[in-house]
């Protein structure tokens, strides 16, 4: 019977060979300048403390690492390297991390064109363990920020965002959420199904300026002052919105609405 120790390794190298079948770097591209990073931020939703990096595919290297990253996990910018990402995954999640590494490359790679590479964000909930040996539930969102010539991504930037406080199932789906391109949310990655989802319709312009207001964690009143509504006009939204997303309360509202990449 193997033990934990050569089951996490055999569980890293399936997850490197799908890098190194599916996206080996054969034209490499020049590095993309970091300073522009904040470019890229701005894409993505941050329902709570969070850190941002910067992967290489090419060199599997970190080429930046955000401070943040002790605020989230209680270690040092420097110490966030590729072995140290994956010594911190919870067993099961590592076990199952090459079928979203496989779902996400099928994706990139085949479904959709070179050129929308760029466009999409891989999300999925996984759970890590902070410096204090608790596990905590994290929001990992993925974008490639360069894409070689021959189409294959060099360099990611990641977003680790702390949701341990939403009560977000753990149950390895992954979503590939477009910028003003078709968006495929909560997929089975062993079966993936490529259905647009349209939840999003169901939200009114008003109650998704408000959901992304809760979102902030601004409160009631705060949400009212900022629209121009009345507290009890915001009240009556706020109903609307959480029958319509089947939600029992805010905290509950955010996890649907992030597994549905509304926010």
């Amino acid at each position: 019977m193997k033990d934990s120790t050569e089951i996490r390794k055999n569980d890293i190298a399936k997850v490197l060979n799908i890098w190194d079948t599916k996206n080996k770097i054969i034209q490499p591209n020049i590095e993309e300048d970091l300073r522009n990073i904040f470019d890229h931020i701005a894409s993505f939703f941050a329902a709570g403390t969070f850190y941002y990096y910067v992967f290489n595919f090419q060199t599997l290297e970190m080429d930046y690492v955000h401070e943040s990253v002790r605020d989230v996990l209680g270690i040092k910018p420097d110490e966030f390297d590729l072995k140290k990402l994956f010594s911190l995954y919870h067993p099961d999640d590592l076990a199952r991390m090459y079928e979203k590494e496989n779902a996400a490359s099928e994706f990139l790679f085949n479904i959709i064109s070179p050129e929308d590479i760029p466009f999409y964000k891989v999300v999925y909930v996984t759970r890590f363990k902070d410096q204090s040996g608790n596990y905590k539930k994290i929001l990992h969102q993925a974008k490639a920020i360069n894409v070689t010539t021959n189409g294959k991504i060099q360099q990611v930037l990641g977003v680790h965002t702390d949701i341990t406080y939403l009560n977000t199932p753990i149950d390895h789906k992954i979503s590939f959420i477009g910028e003003d391109r078709p968006s495929y949310f909560a997929l089975d990655p062993c079966n993936l199904i490529f259905e647009e989802n349209d939840t999003g319709r169901l939200f009114t312009k008003q109650e998704l300026k408000i959901i992304q207001l809760i979102s902030e964690g601004k409160n009631s009143n705060k949400i009212a002052e900022l629209l121009f509504i009345t507290y009890n006009t915001f009240k009556t939204h706020k109903k609307n919105i959480f029958r319509k997303s089947n939600s029992n309360n805010s905290a509950h509202l955010i996890m649907n609405c992030i597994r549905e990449g509304i926010i």
